[in-house]
């Protein structure tokens, strides 16, 4: 008899399937994560959980297979990203209490220590950015320090806009992750990937910066735009003032000056910052 095939989100990629709470808590704690698991009991299902490390971003699929608690520590600095599967779990973050089920996901900003609860038939994807990354992108778009830690709205409504288009953008990595030919397997697609998950989750849910981000994509001509797009696009790759005026589609000289009263750098000033 063939044993089942595991089609879970990031089969490709375990970390852990066991029914060993002991061996979970330890993994959790590793990671950040102070675990208990109130109810558990002889015959409860296994625990799962895949997960993937890119360059600024941690991909995971879990599944507790009971009741579950996990509670951050200080020492993790990222943001946190919930997108539910099945089942239900609260997010307790200071006196908030955000729920991840159906149509709702979750965003935890590091403010404050969260705790997650999850009930047993509980099933989510999560997607974690590293602080240090996000800032740095958020620095880069708007041309300014910041100053205060960025703190999103922790509710992700699913059913449209910005929340809608990170689920499906993370579904689709998902799928091409657990596919060993597709084109992620290229560390030059991933950083495209990271880019535009950056760029959808600081521009698409509100923060606490969102009002001064906004602001200052409306004052940029569409020429400046196209150059920043590609140049978060491209970080990776050197970019020449050549490369920015044919993204931009307008004369180098025309571009130059679009960009400084737009931004107050020169256009490779600002790929130098956006790289910093």
């Amino acid at each position: 008899m063939h044993a089942p095939v595991d089609r879970s989100p990031l089969h490709r990629h375990p970390e852990l399937c066991c029914s060993d709470a002991a061996g979970v808590a330890d993994l959790l704690a590793s990671k950040g994560f102070n675990l208990t698991l109130p109810r558990r009991r002889e015959g409860d299902g296994g625990m799962q959980i895949n997960a993937i490390d890119l360059p600024s971003i941690h991909l995971c699929y879990v599944s507790y297979g009971t009741e579950a608690i996990a509670t951050t520590t200080p020492a993790r600095t990222d943001y946190r990203v919930q997108f539910p599967l099945a089942g239900r779990s609260v997010s307790v973050m200071g006196r908030t209490e955000i729920v991840c089920a159906d149509m709702q996901g979750v965003i935890g900003s590091p403010v404050c220590d969260q705790t997650i609860r999850s009930a047993a038939n509980s099933r989510r994807l999560m997607m974690y950015f590293a602080g240090d990354a996000l800032i740095r992108h958020l620095n880069a778009m708007m041309d300014e320090a910041i100053v205060e830690k960025v703190r999103f709205d922790p509710a992700l409504d699913l059913t449209r806009g910005a929340g809608r288009s990170l689920q499906r953008w993370v579904m689709l990595a998902v799928e091409e992750l657990d596919d060993s030919n597709a084109l992620l397997a290229n560390p030059l697609a991933v950083t495209q990937l990271e880019q535009l998950l950056l760029t959808g989750l600081v521009c698409g849910q509100s923060h606490n910066y969102s009002d001064q981000l906004h602001r200052r994509i409306a004052i940029s001509p569409r020429s400046v735009r196209r150059a920043i797009d590609y140049i978060h696009a491209n970080l990776h790759l050197p970019i020449t003032a050549e490369q920015l005026a044919t993204a931009a589609a307008v004369p180098g000289r025309t571009l130059y000056a679009h960009f400084r009263q737009a931004t107050g750098l020169a256009p490779l000033a600002y790929v130098r910052k956006a790289r910093y």
